[in-house]
């Protein structure tokens, strides 16, 4: 069957070139016998796989010592055929074998899996976690060297109206505070110059101090704004001191005298309960706003007003003011002064009733507050009105009788009518003051909230505070105008509108202030470093009174101290992390001024009056900084108070207790001192530790303290000639005896510790005579000490080896040292007595007992149950031969 299947084949390869065949080109024929023999010969030309490169790649290998040869017939008799089949043969009918196979293939392919995933994954976090560590590190070095950015997101729309500021570019121009540049890096010069600054601050918050432990109310930003004015004075700021004047008004700060309330006060946390913990839509949040939009809008009357009286004054020839400088002729002058040019008006829809810009007078007596002056003036002037607007007196009339300055519905209604009916549609030609008056009062046309006599900053939050009501629900859409309207408005424009040059961010921050939206506030202006002073201490401002709202949860990572969240209402709730921004206070100013700052630490417990959760990880978060500070600052006597002869003398900080929510002088220990002399034994800090335990009178961890520094001096007598440890041992000597000698101290050390310490103690005298070479004397002190037997028999061995296993373990580490310095000064000995040239019975004796002392040790330092290293036998054996021997 092959035969005849090659024939074929050699018969079907001959048809192969019978298309050539007519080109005459000559065939060369071969059998099929002829051609094996010509391929096996081609086959024997051709190279072996041993030679030419492969050589070359064994020679190389072969030098780098690995036997590829064998390594090649190691891998071939490999067999991996049944890797993955089961031990035992599975017969084809044994279907419970076959399942339980291929359950543990399964399984294996899972954990398989599973592990791929899991290393996957952790490379995956691993980089995350690092680049996460790294973002979070960068941002605290920025932060640490003040490296404060500006506020990214602003809006690029501006309102129709100017909002130039009617106190003219100069207020813009004032140069801004001195250059606070916050950070670690501050040499001793900078820290004095911005402590410089600082200090006018201090006095007040020093002062708040004192008044919290004592319990009368403290105007605060009253005090703030003498302190401004103090630490501004080389580079005198009008518009900080108008800030803080600011702060004074809303906050309800009236009738100081010498720095004190008068009759009525504000308490420490006075607005908390309705700003903090009441729901947004509640009576007593209501409330509240109603009270801050009002003190808002008195501080922009009385800014008015002087304006208007400073520009009167500056221009009496203009103004004609003449007669007597009353309120209304005051007005009429500045009216005067404003449109009255050489005799006629330059504002052609002023309506001008004998002589008087009548709407204009009683829109400023309205502005500057002075609504009773404003409808005494309108009243003595309504018979000269247009019949039409005669009852615009009798709406003033009940608006100014009204408590929430709202018409009767009725009352309203018609001066609704009135406004669209005579004054909407006719905004062009009607003077621009009755249409400004007609819309407040009676709250008309709100989707639009401005006016052509609203040209600076102040007109424009004045007027929307002024048409701002607490939603009705009967109220429709248009008819409504709330806080959080105008708050999205200010937010809308953002400070890109109202700083535009990036010079005077105070302005935006002001209107944050009027919006009431303390946390965005204080974190704009938070970013501008040259306002840090400011910055800090209108948080303490608004957090002593309850005003500005934490974070529930402390996020030292988190580098942004402003976050938002939604309450249970759907309102959106601002936060600022003013734990974070006082910390940082505190440690600019901790190594040099520590006392000062910890006036500031004290001032995050004022939060304290929040949820349970909160409480507890403010007063938390306090103690650990006031640790941090006293471990930076490292005047713990100072800070701490100190024991002498069991006399205590407390520190600074014992004094404000109450302050930081500590209940007693125990506590205080406990929480600061104790946790500080932790902090400070974990890193390292024996010498520091010891002193903190002291002060928190704790004598047994000193003695414990005193324990691991003497095991580690004895473990390494060379770091004292090194200067890397400033162990002092005759210190420790009296501090020892001094503490043995009293009986209220002595009782609190454990027996165990102080043994230890006099062990250890005599443990270095023998480490410094054998490092003097004084060998006879270590000897002696080893004798002395009685913890290595050196003439003993096997039962007083066995006794010392019992005794052993009840040492303190910084005795026990420091055995292989002492044994091996021990038979050392043995054979130095011997040594010193075999080169002896006289040979008399007394050497021969010392000779015979240095073998028995060696012999005994030997047998010591084989009884004893401790692990000691390998060479520690090996050099001791070493010895002991060239001794014995």
């Amino acid at each position: 069957m092959a035969l005849s299947t090659l024939a074929q084949l050699a018969e079907q390869s001959k048809q192969l070139t019978s298309h050539i065949n007519s080109l005459q080109v000559p065939q060369i024929k071969r059998g099929i016998d002829q051609i094996e023999s010509q391929s096996r010969k081609l086959a024997a030309k051709a190279p072996k796989p041993t030679d030419g490169a492969d050589n070359k790649g064994q020679f190389f290998l072969a030098k780098g010592g690995i036997d590829a040869n064998l390594m090649n017939t190691t891998l071939n008799s490999i067999n991996l055929k049944s890797t993955f089949e089961p031990f035992q043969p599975i017969h084809d009918t044994d279907t419970e074998s076959f399942l339980r196979h291929q359950h543990e293939q399964i399984i294996i392919n899972t954990i398989d899996e599973s592990r791929r995933e899991t290393v996957m994954d952790f490379d995956s976090n691993f980089e995350t976690s690092l680049n996460h560590d790294w973002e979070r590190t960068k941002k605290r070095i920025f932060e640490e060297l003040g490296q404060h950015q500006g506020q990214g997101d602003q809006s690029n729309a501006d309102l129709r109206q100017s909002t130039r500021s009617f106190r003219g570019n100069s207020s813009l121009s004032q140069s801004q505070s001195g250059s606070y540049a916050p950070g670690f890096g501050q040499n001793t010069a900078a820290l004095d110059v911005i402590f410089s600054k600082l200090k006018p601050y201090y006095k007040v918050v020093y002062d708040l101090c004192e008044a919290r432990l004592q319990g009368p109310a403290y105007p605060l930003a009253s005090n703030f704004v003498n302190a401004s004015r103090l630490a501004h004075k080389d580079q005198p700021n009008p518009k900080i001191q108008e800030t803080w004047e600011l702060l004074v008004t809303v906050l309800g700060e009236q009738e100081l005298r010498n720095g004190r309330f008068q009759s009525m006060s504000l308490k420490e946390r006075v607005y908390a309960n309705s700003y903090l913990m009441s729901p947004y839509k509640s009576p007593a949040a209501t409330l509240l706003r109603d009270r801050l939009i009002k003190g808002s809008k008195n501080f922009l009357e009385r800014q008015f007003l002087a304006h208007i009286q400073a520009s009167v004054a500056e221009n009496p020839a203009e103004a004609n003011l003449g007669g007597v400088p009353s309120l209304p002729n005051t007005i009429r002058a500045f009216v005067q002064l404003k449109y009255l040019r050489y005799g006629s008006w330059s504002q052609p829809n002023l309506e001008i009733v004998n002589g008087q810009a009548v709407w204009a007078q009683i829109y400023y007596l309205f502005r500057t507050g002075h609504i009773q002056d404003a409808l005494q003036f309108a009243s003595d002037n309504e018979l000269n009105l247009n019949p039409a607007d005669r009852p615009f007196v009798s709406y003033l009339h009940a608006y100014w009788q009204s408590e929430d300055r709202t018409l009767p519905s009725n009352m309203q209604d018609r001066l609704r009518n009135d406004f669209n009916n005579r004054i909407r549609y006719s905004s062009d030609t009607v003077d621009p003051y009755k249409l400004t008056l007609f819309k407040i009062i009676g709250q008309c046309e709100l989707t639009k909230r401005t006016t052509p006599v609203i040209g600076a900053v102040e007109d424009f939050i004045w007027l929307h505070l002024s048409l701002i009501r607490e939603p009705r629900d009967n109220a429709a859409a248009h008819e409504k105008y709330e806080l959080t309207d105008f708050q999205a408005l200010v937010l809308k424009y953002g400070p890109a509108h109202f700083n535009p040059n990036g010079n005077n961010p105070l302005q935006y921050f002001q209107v944050l202030i009027h919006s009431q939206q303390f946390e965005r506030a204080i974190h704009y202006l938070y970013s501008f470093k040259a306002y840090a002073l400011e910055t800090v201490h209108m948080a303490i401002t608004l957090t002593y009174y309850g005003l500005l709202r934490i974070p529930a949860v402390h996020r030292v990572s988190d580098p942004n101290p402003f976050s938002t969240t939604t309450d249970a209402q759907g309102h959106e709730v601002s936060h600022f992390n003013f734990t974070h921004l006082i910390h940082y206070q505190a440690r600019i100013i901790a190594e040099r001024y520590p006392t000062e700052a910890l006036s500031y630490l004290y001032q995050i417990c004022l939060n304290t009056d929040l949820t349970p959760a909160i409480n507890q990880e403010q007063i938390a978060l306090c103690h650990s900084y006031i640790q941090e500070l006293v471990l930076q600052a490292k005047d713990y006597s100072t800070l701490l108070g100190s024991t002498t002869h069991g006399i205590k003398t407390p520190g600074v900080i014992e004094k404000y207790l109450p302050l930081i929510k500590i209940a007693n002088s125990g506590q205080f220990v406990k929480d600061i001192t104790i946790a500080a002399a932790k902090s400070k034994a974990k890193e390292g800090r024996v010498e520091d530790a010891i002193q903190l335990y002291s002060i928190a009178e704790s004598y047994n961890q000193v003695v414990e303290l005193l324990n691991r520094q003497l095991a580690e001096f004895v473990s390494n007598p060379g770091l004292a000639s090194t200067g890397e440890t400033s162990i002092n041992i005759p210190a420790i000597r009296r501090l020892l005896n001094e503490y043995v000698s009293d009986p209220k101290v002595s009782q609190q050390i454990v027996p165990k510790n102080q043994e230890t310490c006099e062990i250890l103690l005599k443990l270095v005298e023998f480490t410094e005579r054998y490092d003097r070479a004084k060998y006879d004397t270590a000897i002696a002190m080893i004798e002395e000490l009685g913890l290595i037997p050196l003439e003993a028999d096997m039962a007083g061995i066995a006794k010392k080896a019992d005794e052993f296993q009840a040492l303190d373990e910084c005795v026990a580490r420091n055995l292989p040292d002492v044994l091996l310095k021990t038979m050392d000064s043995l054979y130095k000995q011997y040594q010193i007595l075999k080169s002896s040239p006289y040979d008399d019975a007394g050497r021969r004796d010392s000779i015979t007992m240095l073998k028995r002392r060696a012999r005994t040790l030997m047998m010591f330092a084989g009884s004893i149950k401790f692990r000691m290293p390998a060479d520690t036998y090996a050099k001791l054996n070493r010895l002991d031969v060239m001794i014995v021997a």
